[in-house]
């Protein structure tokens, strides 16, 4: 029972991955090891989630495999995806940053990018290329005493292309407004194939869709005509591609959302 509890709290993802400070990042990823390994022993836990609404029966299943459930500098992230091979990912473990302080005003920025290859496809001869890039500030103002309120924005996009030149892009935006101030932005989600761009919902464990502020197990991919894509969360995850999607624009869609997996982490 404490081992289902355990994969429970894992799976539930809320908006805070991408708004927290780095120094939350540090902490959370600290408590993500521990839970990782006292989830060890876990393998009787079902691997699946349920297909967002809608996908099942007209999409194609793409089930993550041979994936670690550890990320840093000493771990292979590579992992299987349908018939791809995500590999060669290189860079995913270092960042840069630098502070400047003004009086009371100080602002933090970091810098990190990684890149990584899709390989195989069904003809086995697939070769996306992609990179990635995340630029985040931090800004702390005194305003008065000890009242100091807190500003954290992170851009993070990947970029990838086909063989056959087909081009998508992942971009993730969010802005936590001044803390303590009204109007802080959710984060902003979306994929871009061939100058298409598809804004990301997401769906919970019953496959609903489901508002920003409410516990979530994936993201869907909506179009004009309605969902295009999904990725679920669950280790170690799955992506659905609906048969709305165009064929030649799979590949690209899958790309994306392999690069959107690396930057969440199992």
């Amino acid at each position: 029972m404490q081992c289902l509890l355990a994969a429970q709290k894992m799976m539930i993802k809320t908006n805070s991955e991408f708004t927290a400070p780095m120094a939350s990042w540090r902490r959370a990823g600290v408590g993500a090891l521990l839970l990782t390994l006292g989830l060890a022993g876990c393998s009787h836990l079902p691997t699946e989630i349920q297909a967002p609404l809608g996908f099942e029966g007209q999409s194609l299943s793409l089930p993550a495999a041979n994936r670690s459930r550890a990320t840093g500098w000493l771990v292979d992230e590579s992992f299987d995806l349908g018939p791809y091979r995500v590999t060669g990912i290189e860079g995913k473990a270092s960042s840069s940053g630098d502070s400047v302080q003004i009086d009371g005003l100080k602002i933090e920025k970091r810098r990190s990018s990684f890149s990584y290859h899709l390989l195989g496809g069904n003809a086995n001869r697939s070769d996306a290329q992609a990179h990635c890039a995340s630029n985040s500030q931090d800004t702390r103002l005194p305003v008065f005493n000890a009242v100091t309120v807190q500003r954290y924005k992170v851009n993070f996009s990947c970029d990838c292309r086909t063989q056959d030149g087909h081009v998508a892009k992942l971009s993730i935006a969010s802005d936590s407004g001044w803390q303590g101030a009204a109007g802080s932005n959710p984060v902003r989600l979306s994929i871009t194939v061939d100058e298409v761009e598809y804004p990301l919902g997401r769906f919970n464990a019953q496959g609903r869709t489901v508002p920003d502020d409410e516990p979530f197990a994936g993201y869907r991919v909506d179009g004009p005509s309605g969902a295009v894509a999904a990725l679920g969360l669950r280790y170690p995850g799955t992506v659905w591609l609906h048969e709305r999607l165009p064929a030649a624009k799979r590949e690209a869609m899958t790309c994306a959302l392999a690069g959107l997996m690396l930057h969440r982490g199992p």
